[in-house]
């Protein structure tokens, strides 16, 4: 299983995920995951995919433009349950660029993304 982070969030096979405004100091993330892409994750991870524990990592790009994964990006996890398809993170501001990373975070904190979203200002 490719878990490619730079991966279209309109991808139709794999998964997929969205970012909008809520209000001012919230967006709403939604995302599909395909019954066959939960059995490779499942396969990859030798975990089964209800026991996967599942993050959405909110990115502030404001400053930096794009994520780097050198131990200086801005973001902030939120847990979210395997049966969700959508979530709403609050603490964003306006006028700030963000994206949100739909992964899975490890006991050890190694994370790894499935899909990311594009960003929204």
């Amino acid at each position: 299983m490719k878990t490619d982070p730079a991966r279209s969030s309109t991808d139709v096979d794999g998964p997929s995920i969205r970012i909008s405004r809520k209000d001012e100091q919230s967006l709403l993330a939604t995302w599909h995951l395909t019954e066959k892409f939960q059995q490779e994750i499942e396969e990859k991870f030798s975990i089964p995919y209800a026991e996967l524990p599942f993050v959405l990592r909110l990115y502030d790009l404001t400053d930096r433009d794009e994520i780097r994964n050198d131990g200086m990006d801005v973001y902030t996890d939120f847990d979210i349950n395997h049966r969700s398809s959508e979530w709403v993170l609050y603490g964003v501001l306006e006028g700030l660029m963000y994206c949100v990373d739909l992964g899975i975070r490890m006991v050890d904190g190694r994370f790894y993304s499935l899909t990311r979203s594009e960003v929204i200002s």
